[in-house]
């Protein structure tokens, strides 16, 4: 686990149109160079186009706060900001090899509770006959302020063709679950 993240900081915004030819991702990855690190692309809505997030990881002596600049200059772009959500780390790993494709996962529901699972229970080192994909990066966090909530990032290094359609992922239920789901389109 990366000892130096100390927060977790979700930010999602709805656009005034979809961000069809990128001129939104490119600011947010523009912004990278600003010591306020992105690693993780803009990542949209696999339910509304113009729905979008961020997601970043913060040091213990590093500002939790928007970047007021980054704000003025997606302010044309934005219809309606939410406000931040900031999560502890339970898990913060990344392989050396940057991943390409992410998806991202979040939801407000779920009681995260502290109980250690049951002792003796190994997991399977056998193959499951499902089709695995290396993850470059996982980070799963719980909300600061509330007891329940979950979010979890996925990074992995997929090509372009061999991404499966968002509307092909089993995940109708999604929406009436609380669930909000996005993915990385660059």
């Amino acid at each position: 686990m990366d000892e130096h993240i100390q927060t977790l900081v979700l930010q999602e915004f709805e656009l005034r149109a979809a961000d069809t030819d990128g001129a939104v991702a490119r600011l947010l990855a523009a912004s990278s160079s600003n010591g306020r690190g992105r690693p993780v692309p803009l990542l949209t809505s696999i339910d509304d186009e113009r729905r979008v997030a961020t997601v970043r990881a913060v040091g213990e002596r590093e500002n939790l706060d928007p970047s007021p600049a980054e704000r003025a200059a997606l302010a044309p772009f934005v219809s309606n900001w939410h406000m931040p959500r900031h999560y502890r780390p339970r898990v913060v790993e990344r392989s050396q090899s940057p991943p390409s494709y992410y998806r991202l996962a979040v939801t407000e529901s779920g009681i995260n509770q502290t109980a250690v699972a049951p002792s003796g229970v190994e997991p399977s080192s056998e193959p499951s006959g499902r089709d695995t994909t290396a993850v470059d990066l996982l980070w799963i966090g719980a909300p600061v302020d509330s007891y329940a909530g979950l979010l979890v990032l996925l990074g992995t290094h997929v090509r372009d063709e061999s991404r499966a359609d968002p509307g092909e992922w089993p995940l109708p239920m999604s929406d009436a679950l609380g669930v909000r789901i996005y993915e990385s389109r660059a």
